[in-house]
């Protein structure tokens, strides 16, 4: 009977899955969560603070306060658009239709099961109000209309992280479709691109999006645009054929100085600035490129491997600040050094995929070499202050009048 029970069962759950998009995997996974091993050492780097986007954080008890605000974006921005004079009023009932159309799309972006909605009611409501809570929400930033939640000093700061979160996010898909529905023109991808990346961020993009990318959400889109690309190195054939073990660690910033290496900030860094915010925007960046397929390297990622094995300690940070390498907005350079030791937890690092495998090698061969290396520690013991280069100095002027002195006394002129 048991057994029977058991087969039944297996049977039972095979033939759902076909009938399950979600569990068949018609299309990739794009929106994930974070692995509960990383949220658990820091979960308000990965949760919501304010606002609820996407299934995930749905319904927590913090964030039900937002659901009242969504509610009020959603009838400003029909408000609006009814009061515009547009040929075609856009009603509530065929936004709810158009979103209906999309819920098996949409679910299958998720990578766990949204918990609590089974019903197709109560997601096709979360994504019509978490779209249009998004788009209203840049909408009132670009027109500087007032508004009782972003003119609050917290408001805009506090919306715009939780909106880079790589738990909190809804399927571009979904903007596009209700962005088409309200512009009140015939709208374009790119103009939709536009709109959200002049608000998103302080910094001018790295790349200007175009109308023909493959957006999944707001955190891919801030992605593709601020966090620089780099083409994976061309190996010659015989490193192909037999490759050496990466070079997997680099001696500290202040260890590196005194092995005679010159630490340089390039005229093209940005984003030298690290407070709390941009701790946040970080590990969920990091996060969301864990999660990338492809051979390019991860730059990100190595980017913050180099920091935290070139940050130890609060010498390490002084020195990067006075060599203009970072600007730290932070307490002191001890929550500086904890901020890159921190950072690149949870982060799994393929060396293999390391954007800096080159740079590494320079530093280890140039360190290793006996030249430099000697040439350092002279430096180090008897220049490293005016005072003792003045003694190496009077000390040698000591030793050359001694030693032609004795030269005189062996040889005395005739």
């Amino acid at each position: 009977m048991a057994v029977a029970s058991l087969e039944a069962s297996v049977e039972a759950t095979l033939d759902a899955i076909s009938g399950d998009q979600w569990r068949a995997r018609l299309q990739p996974f794009t929106i994930f969560r974070v692995p509960a091993y990383v949220r658990d050492g820091n979960r308000t780097a990965y949760e919501p603070r304010l606002v609820s986007i996407g299934p995930y954080h749905h319904g927590g008890a913090a964030l039900r306060a937002m659901e009242d605000h969504k509610w009020r974006y959603l009838h400003d921005l029909l408000s609006r658009r009814a009061g515009d004079g547009a040929a075609a009023v856009v009603t509530a009932s065929a936004l709810v239709a158009e979103m209906r159309t999309l819920d098996p799309r949409a679910r299958a972006c998720y990578s766990e099961r949204p918990v609590g909605m089974d019903s197709s009611d109560d997601f096709v409501r979360m994504l019509l109000l978490d779209g249009f809570f998004i788009l209203e929400f840049f909408f009132k930033w670009h027109t500087k209309e007032a508004d009782s939640l972003c003119d609050v000093g917290w408001g805009l700061t506090l919306v715009a992280a939780d909106l880079l979160l790589m738990e909190n996010q809804i399927p571009f898909f979904v903007l596009e479709r209700l962005y088409e529905a309200v512009a009140g023109m015939q709208p374009d991808k790119e103009s939709l691109f536009n709109l959200l990346i002049e608000y998103i961020s302080d910094e001018e993009p790295i790349r200007r999006p175009s109308g023909d990318w493959d957006v999944h959400h707001l955190l891919h889109l801030y992605y593709e645009c601020f966090v620089p690309k780099r083409p994976r190195p061309r190996l010659p054939e015989s490193a192909r054929k037999a490759p050496a073990a990466p070079t997997r660690t680099i001696l500290r910033a202040s260890e590196l100085r005194e092995a005679g290496v010159i630490l340089v900030r390039r005229s093209a860094a940005r984003d030298r600035e690290i407070d709390d915010m941009k701790r946040l925007l970080l590990v969920n960046l990091m996060a969301f490129e864990q999660t990338q397929a492809g051979e390019e390297p991860r730059l990100l990622t190595s980017y913050v491997a180099l920091m935290g094995q070139l940050i130890v300690t609060a010498r390490d940070v002084e020195l990067l600040r006075r060599r203009g390498v970072l600007e730290s907005l932070l307490a002191d350079d001890e929550e500086a050094a904890r901020f890159f030791s921190r950072l690149g937890e949870g982060a799994a690092m393929d060396f293999s995929r390391q954007a800096f495998a080159g740079l590494y090698e320079d530093v280890r061969g140039y360190c290793g070499s006996w030249w430099h290396r000697n040439r350092a520690a002279l430096r180090r013991d008897y220049f490293g202050s005016p005072w003792s280069a003045i003694s190496v100095v009077v000390a040698a002027i000591v030793v050359f009048l001694a030693a032609t002195q004795t030269y005189f006394t062996v040889f005395p002129a005739k």
